[in-house]
């Protein structure tokens, strides 16, 4: 992977150290080459990771009539194939999926993404049209930022450090991105934490052309109405993962994979293994979390080389200021730390790894998420008088004891989602379900009038956990899951790769029934069924732990308090001018993960802002 960066302009030789500051910043991303292109209308930066084809593939690259140039951030999954295919009518100088873009471009035009495979963000300029052509992945692996300057150019870059680097954009802060932020713990997958920068959305190209910007989706996701038996389904599911993983093993330098106790990450060996029994895996151990040894049973099962990495003498304060540099938006999920821990330790050993990000949603993971809401189905379904009887009770007792004792607060919140799914369906209860500060504690909160941005749901409902799983891959997963392993990633110049987000692969399990992902006692139900065999028992029986941090312990870490007390205890820090001091107080001491997301929010403000 890469950093991109450019700025569209007619006066584009002015902008040159403009863009050569952009993708200074964006170092860390592509560490082997930095490289600025000047054309007629446009600049173009690029910061290379090399992995495919190491000596030809370098960027700002030009399309063989040279009336096309492009700088790429990403892989094309499977690109021999289709550089095969299109080798007929192009002359190809290199080796590069890279090229294959610019081919597909001089052959389809915009068309070519509606078949696209891979992980990707670029930007192409088009000199006989004097346009710009950029494009996102469906699922978002891979960012891409732009906004406007005050006299209409063009600036776009991987990261908002970048657009910042620029000194063409002063950002604006949106506070309707702060009350998002604190109602799920990122920025939505749609916007930024800035009113005039703005974030290209998953499966979206971008076209611009005489100053005007036009925006467009290019894919939508499939329908739950493919009808297929579980034994047809997993034979379909074992054919598509491992032609995926077959496809992300492709690579000029050696492709590593990480290794957990989980069900995705061991499967993915699994496979890999097969495909190359010199595959290198990484468990990673950091004080209570720890995944090594059932990683490492699973590793001498299948007799692939595997490496043990362990954060140690780590300091929680340093890296949460840490964070607020890497991710350049405010971002509580505190399993951001341990990510970014594992790339680092990783980084030293090689410079491609899969992972198996995209199972849960994809496959009915986050059993603390969505068998609960099969459960609920099923009791709603039925006018259970037991439950709803259960209901009506414990929501008077919550309401007696509110002022009493705090906890019920929480226990309180969940009656209100119930009620939600009664009145407006299940995903009003799962974004209820799923949130940490209600809509009324945030309204307290802030210090002006914020509208918590709607979750985006775009795709045909039908009131079943399909719904909940759809909204997370389109909402959760961009914001949240791969926004943290990008950045964690790539700030230690580490590729990481996705198999289960294949094209074909993803779109397959997205247009399964529910019913053949999760039950009322089992979860990813499709992969146990096709893999199960091959996992060691500690696998097969495991709870799935992930990266889940201590967050209470860190609170009450000498050094912690001491950056609760400089940021969230004086009145003249910054966040303060965005939200209420006398709110803020009542969280201090409860010591809970909302005084995390208060923490993290305050030190971004002390910087950003």
């Amino acid at each position: 992977m890469c950093g991109i960066a450019g700025i569209i302009s007619l006066n584009e030789r002015q902008f040159v150290p403009e863009v050569a500051q952009m993708v200074s910043v964006l170092q860390h991303r592509g560490p082997n080459a930095q490289t600025v292109e000047v054309l007629a209308g446009c600049t173009l930066g690029h910061a290379r990771l090399s992995i495919v084809d190491l000596k030809g593939g370098n960027q700002p690259m030009f399309s063989a009539n040279k009336k096309h140039c492009i700088v790429f951030n990403g892989e094309i999954y499977g690109y021999k194939h289709l550089r095969d295919l299109l080798s007929i009518e192009y002359n190809f100088t290199g080796n590069s999926d890279t090229e294959v873009l610019l081919a597909l471009y001089q052959k389809q035009g915009i068309k070519m993404l509606e078949q696209l495979p891979g992980a990707f963000a670029f930007a192409l300029w088009d000199t006989e049209n004097k346009q710009l052509f950029c494009a996102r992945d469906r699922f978002g692996e891979k960012p891409f930022y732009y906004a406007i300057s005050s006299s209409g150019n063009l600036v776009f870059a991987s990261e908002i450090k970048s657009i910042l680097a620029s000194g063409l954009i002063k950002p604006v802060i949106d506070l309707n991105s702060v009350a998002h932020y604190l109602r799920k713990l990122h920025v939505h997958p749609y916007r930024t934490a800035y009113s005039n920068i703005f974030t290209l959305p998953p499966g979206h190209f971008l076209v611009f052309k005489n100053h005007q910007l036009r925006i467009d989706s290019y894919y939508k996701l499939p329908a739950n109405q493919l009808q297929i038996s579980l034994p047809d389904a997993i034979t379909e599911f074992k054919r598509l993962l491992i032609s995926s993983v077959e496809k992300q093993l492709v690579a000029d330098v050696p492709v590593s994979a990480f290794l957990s106790g989980g069900l995705d990450s061991t499967s993915i060996v699994t496979i890999a293994s097969k495909i190359n029994p010199e595959i290198e895996t990484f468990s990673f151990g950091m004080g209570s979390i720890n995944e090594v040894p059932t990683a490492k049973n699973t590793a001498a099962l299948l007799g692939v080389k595997h490496t043990e990495l362990h954060a140690e003498n780590f300091d929680i304060a340093d890296l949460l200021l840490k964070m607020n540099q890497v991710y350049d938006e405010p971002f509580a999920d505190s399993s951001n730390i341990p990510s970014y821990l594992i790339a680092q330790e990783a980084a030293k050993y090689t410079k491609v790894v899969l992972t198996g990000d995209g199972g849960d949603e994809l496959l009915g993971g986050y059993s603390f998420w969505y068998q609960p809401l099969l459960k609920l189905k099923k009791q709603i379904e039925s006018e259970n008088s037991l439950y709803f009887f259960s209901y009506f009770m414990l929501k008077t007792i919550a309401n007696r004891f509110r002022n009493v004792y705090r906890p019920i607060h929480f226990f309180d919140n969940k009656l209100n989602c119930l009620n939600d799914w009664k009145k407006e369906g299940l995903l009003k209860f799962h974004t209820g379900h799923t949130g940490f500060f209600t809509g009324e504690e945030i309204e307290k909160l802030m210090v002006g009038k914020a509208l918590i941005h709607e979750p985006i749901v775009k795709f045909a409902t039908n009131n079943s956990p399909d719904d909940a799983m759809k909204l997370d891959i389109i909402n959760y997963m961009p914001g949240d899951i791969l926004t943290k392993i990008d950045r964690a990633s790539m700030a230690n110049s580490l590729e990481l790769r996705a198999p289960f987000l294949d094209k074909d692969l993803a779109n397959f399990c997205i247009s399964l029934p529910y019913t053949l992902k999760i039950s009322d006692k089992e979860n990813k139900i499709l992969l146990r069924r096709a893999f199960e065999e091959t996992w060691i028992p500690e696998v097969r029986a495991g709870r799935k732990q992930g990266f889940g941090a201590p967050v209470s312990t860190w609170l009450q870490l000498p050094k912690v308090q001491e950056l609760i007390r400089f940021y969230l205890t004086d009145k003249n820090r910054k966040i303060f001018n965005f939200l209420n001091y006398s709110e803020i107080k009542r969280y201090l001491k409860q010591n809970d993960y909302r005084l995390w997301i208060l923490l993290v929010l305050a030190i971004w403000f002390e910087d950003k802002s």
